[in-house]
Order: C-alpha cells, then sequence, then structure tokens
C-alpha cells in the first residue's frame, strides 16, 4: 500500500520497523469484524452478477468484478495472514514464499485496484458520453475488451517481475508486519519510483480527475441543452462512481502525499504515525467496495429476496397440502 523508497535513500528508519500504536488487540478485532461482512457482500455481489445474464453482460460491471475479484485477495490473503501474524506475534509460516505472497497482495493487488479505479472512471465518460463506441460488437473489444485485458495483464506481469525476478536480495523480519514492509525493489531508484508514480501516485490522480470531470461533464451538458439531467439513467452510476473515488481518494491521497514529501526533504519521523494509521485504514477501501457496488444491484437483491420467499410459500403450501388431516374419505378409501 504504501512505498518506502523514499526512507530507504534517505537511510532513515523503515517505515515498518515500528507498529501502529492502537493494539494488537484492537487490530485483531477490527479487521476481523469488517473482513468477514466483506468477503460475504463480494461473493453475494459476484453471485447476483454471474447469475444475472443482463447484469453479467453490461460493460459497466465489467471493471467492478474485476475490482470485487483482485479485493479477494486482500479479503482472503493479506488480512488473514495479518491476523495470523497478531496470534503468533510473528510471520507464520516464517519463510520468504509467506513474505513475498504477503507483498503480492498488499502492494501489487491494492495498487492494481488503484488502476482499475482509474480505468473505472474514465470509462464512465465512454458509458454516457460515447456510448457509440461501445455499441457494436468490434467496438466493445478495442475499446472496452482489450484496454482491460491490458491493464490486467500489466499489473499481474509487472509485479510479478517485481517481487520474483527482479534481480535484488530481499529482507526479512519475521517479528514485524508485512516482514519487514519494503521488498528490495523499493530501493531501486528507477524501479522503486516508477512503482510509485506510475502504479499508484497517477491512477490516483487520474481518478480523481475522470471522476470530478464526469460530473462536469453532466452538469455542462443540461446547461447546454437547457434540458433536465436524466438521473433515472445516470444516478446510480454517478453516485457509484463518486462513491468509489471518495473512498479511495481519502486513503490513497495521504498515502501519495507522504513519500512525495519525504523524497523532498521532510524528515522521517515528521507525520510518521499519522501515516501509519493511514496504511493500517487503506484495508477500509477494500472493505468498503462491495458494499458500494452492493448498492448498485438493489433491483436484484430484491428479486432474489422475492423467489427466496416465494419458493418458501411454496414450500409451505405443499407441505400444508400434503398433511394427512387434508386427505378426504374418499383418498382414504382408495388407499385402503
Amino acid at each position: 500500500m504504501f512505498d518506502n523508497q523514499s526512507s530507504n535513500s534517505t537511510g532513515s528508519p523503515l517505515f515498518a520497523n515500528t507498529e501502529i500504536s492502537m493494539s494488537r488487540t484492537a487490530r485483531f478485532w477490527i479487521l476481523l469484524l469488517f473482513d468477514v461482512p466483506s468477503i460475504i457482500c463480494t461473493l453475494f455481489v459476484l453471485f447476483c452478477v454471474f447469475m444475472d445474464r443482463k447484469l453479467r453482460s453490461s460493460v459497466k460491471n465489467h471493471s467492478l468484478v474485476l475490482l470485487l475479484i483482485l479485493g479477494l485477495g486482500t479479503q482472503l490473503i493479506d488480512v488473514p495472514l495479518y491476523l495470523n501474524f497478531i496470534l503468533h506475534s510473528s510471520v507464520v509460516p516464517p519463510n520468504p514464499s509467506t513474505c513475498i505472497v504477503w507483498w503480492f497482495m498488499n502492494i501489487g493487488i491494492y495498487n492494481g485496484g488503484a488502476i482499475l479505479l482509474a480505468w473505472t472512471a474514465f470509462e464512465r465518460h465512454i458509458i454516457i458520453f460515447h456510448d457509440r463506441w461501445i455499441s457494436t460488437r468490434k467496438g466493445r473489444i478495442i475499446v472496452h475488451y482489450l484496454p482491460l485485458l491490458f491493464l490486467i495483464l500489466y499489473i499481474f506481469t509487472f509485479y510479478i517481475y517485481a517481487f520474483y525476478g527482479f534481480p535484488c536480495e530481499n529482507t526479512y523480519d519475521y517479528t514485524l508486519p508485512y516482514c519487514n514492509g519494503s521488498p528490495c525493489y523499493h530501493a531501486d531508484p528507477i524501479m522503486g519510483m516508477f512503482d510509485l508514480f506510475t502504479n499508484f501516485i497517477m491512477p490516483t490522480l487520474l481518478e480523481a480527475f475522470f471522476s470530478f470531470s464526469f460530473i462536469f461533464r453532466v452538469v455542462w451538458q443540461k446547461y447546454r441543452s437547457h434540458l433536465p439531467i436524466q438521473w433515472r439513467k445516470q444516478r446510480k452510476m454517478t453516485i457509484q462512481l463518486m462513491s468509489l473515488t471518495a473512498l479511495n481518494l481519502s486513503s490513497n491521497v495521504p498515502l501519495g502525499i507522504f513519500p512525495i514529501a519525504y523524497l523532498c526533504g521532510l524528515p522521517s519521523d515528521i507525520g510518521f504515525e499519522a501515516l501509519q494509521y493511514f496504511v493500517f485504514l487503506a484495508y477500509f477501501v477494500t472493505f468498503s467496495l462491495p458494499f458500494i457496488c452492493l448498492a448498485s444491484i438493489t433491483s436484484v437483491y430484491k428479486n432474489f429476496r422475492q423467489k427466496i420467499l416465494r419458493r418458501r410459500r411454496e414450500i409451505t403450501r405443499f407441505a400444508a397440502t400434503v398433511r394427512p388431516d387434508n386427505f378426504g374419505m374418499s383418498t382414504m378409501v382408495q388407499i385402503k
């Protein structure tokens, strides 16, 4: 989530050499109580999307589905590793493979989510203002599917190379969260800076730009045409986009400002404790994402609930029909 190359390059203490001041017990219960509902909500949303043909084929949902799938990596691997660390006061099992997997989920998947959110904000412009670009199968392949495929391949290719192929020697400390929290490629002046600015800061800035410009274009279109905004068509998408942006920016802006400030000469002890809290609170971006997505499929939830209730009524009606006291005398005679 947070790159330590600024600290590494200046020789100041690494971020992970100390832990957040919040007690481990409090962290354990906070993560556990938020992670479990988030996993359930994620699986429910994915189930609704995959089972509903209309939602499954809608281009506006594809990037969100990918975000939810990436989020499962944090929910099912990153957070359990953190909880396991708190329980044992060390990384278990204590080997490099565990640390690299933890880094991959904590850094690679989180930054990958930031990249996909930036694309999601940009794609909303296409869906609303340039829908003719994706009105044909060829257009959807070129404008929608190929960019998503490229981004997914880029995210996994870059971080697989960074964690497994980059020529440097990692240092592991199994007594600290994230095995000291700083993979060795962060210390490289080119690789580390590229990861920080290209995979984290730039996507965050682009997401903010595309989201706020989307709102501006909606209002400006209404002003130019002197027509009321068709919020029935755009409301859910706009609210969803702004909710995702507000949530992501509240975490990523501080996480981006601090390393830039440290690179510019700010002493590492200034804002250090606040930065630790922002790193921890970044988990709540992943925890909140499925609930924001759930708000956009309310109709599916209602239909799903109605089907369950109707099924229960049918079972109850069938049970009442086959009770012995419902058989008439003629039926009893026939049975004999």
